[in-house]
Formats: structure tokens, sequence, C-alpha cells
């Protein structure tokens, strides 16, 4: 498996574009879109109205109906919103047009409309995308909004990526229960200090089967990811997603 800090990918496959504008080397395709969502949140007195502000603050979209990675692109680079995604785990899906001025939460509902995903927002101010229906989707509190992502050197983020994609591979790839490729999943994790290892993992939404949901929290918690920058923000994110058509079983040498 591989993760790609993109927001869209070419169609010669030769390289990806991270939202924000910059490009990199493509990655090999897997099967999990990884998203590190770690948002800078207000303190909740002091700038609690700056927040409420924020949230309902509207934006000007002139979205065309696209490629939902170059849509997510789009918004972030419209929202201050940013996100680190495998584009091509998206496969063929289509963003809905999207045209007029919208609050953040309103524009990325609107967009993702058809999809099957929708968003959900968390405590932090981060959000994540889950499948249509699960009981996460469309959760939020009511004062609750996105922040931007503090700004990381690319070579950061690649490597935080890399360490926790390797260390994942080898927890969930050991039992066929909890291997990737065959079910759905949103987990969130924080990490400890100073040794760097999983804590606080949890399952922001279901496989549909409560088994394997367990089994998925107890493989990943306190798993060490040695060599993690130590200034990657938290909590992480992940959304693990059905195998892909044309993607590398991320099993496939196990």
């Amino acid at each position: 498996m591989q993760f790609d800090d993109t927001g869209a990918h070419d169609q010669q496959g030769r390289a990806g574009k991270r939202i924000g504008g910059r490009r990199r080397n493509a990655l090999r395709p897997c099967a999990w879109l990884f998203l590190l969502l770690a948002m800078t949140w207000p303190p909740a007195m002091a700038l609690a109205r700056d927040a409420i502000d924020a949230a309902h603050t509207q934006y000007t979209f002139d979205v065309p109906a696209q490629p939902l990675p170059e849509a997510l692109q789009s918004y972030g680079e419209i929202t201050g919103v940013a996100v680190l995604i495998d584009a091509r785990l998206l496969g063929g899906l289509r963003s809905t047009a999207l045209s007029g001025r919208y609050a953040r939460r309103d524009a990325l509902q609107r967009m993702l409309g058809g999809t099957g995903l929708a968003p959900h927002f968390v405590e932090n101010g981060a959000f994540t995308l889950v499948p249509v229906g699960s009981v996460d989707a469309d959760e939020a509190l009511p004062d609750a909004t996105p922040m931007r992502t503090p700004s990381l050197p690319e070579r950061t983020r690649q490597r935080g990526a890399q360490v926790i994609q390797h260390a994942l591979e080898q927890a969930l790839c050991a039992t066929a229960l909890t291997r990737p490729g065959s079910y759905r999943a949103s987990l969130r994790f924080w990490l400890s200090e100073p040794d760097r290892r999983i804590r606080a993992p949890e399952l922001l939404a279901s496989t549909g089967d409560p088994v394997r949901d367990a089994a998925i929290v107890r493989r990943v918690r306190d798993l060490p990811l040695p060599g993690l920058p130590a200034d990657l923000p938290q909590p992480i994110t992940l959304l693990l997603l059905p195998e892909a058509t044309g993607a590398t079983p991320p099993c496939r040498s196990r």
C-alpha cells in the first residue's frame, strides 16, 4: 500500500497534486484513503465567538462536476481546509457541481452528493469522510468549525504517511478478519509521547461487523510507529476503503 497527500491524479498516473498546488511523484495505489486532519482549534472561551462566526462564514464556489479528488482540491483552496488523501482510491467518483455561496459544511455535503460519502465533523473541528447512512455521518457539535491544518513540510507529511502505512499493514494484514480490502471503516487515533505509539484508537464508522470492529481496535492499540515525525498534528484519521479496481491488494506480499 502507499499513501499520497494529493487532491488529484493526472491521467498519465505520473504525479499527484497536493491540495495547495504542489506536485510530487505518484505512489502505488492501495486500498486505503489517508486523511491527516488535526486542525488548529481556538480556546473554547477566549475565541468561542470567532469559532461560531467562522462556522457560518460563507464562501463563493464555482466548482463544476468533476473527478472527486479535483473537487476536493478546489474545496480546500477556497475554504482553507487542508486534507491529505490518496486520490486514486476515490476511483471514478465524481462530485456534484457547486455554484453560489455556502458555509463550509453545506458546501462539502452538496459536493459529495451521489458519491456515497458524507462528511463527519468531530469535536476538535476536524472532519473525515464516512459512508452515507453511517451513524457518524453528518453529526457535529453545533459550533464546530474546521480550521486550517498547521503547515507541514512535504517531506514530513510523506514520511509520516509511510510510517503509519507500514505499521498498519503489518498489524491488520496479520489476521484474515482485519485484513483490509474487503471492508470500509473510519479510524481515528492519538499518539503517546515520547514513544510514538497509537493510543485511544476508535472507529468513527463501523465496518458493519462488530467483531471485526473490535479486532481492528485491538490490533492497532499501542502499536509502535518508529520513525514517525514528532510534529505531526493530532488526531490522525484514516478512512479504510474496499479495494479499488486496479489497486494493488494491500496484503499481497503477506
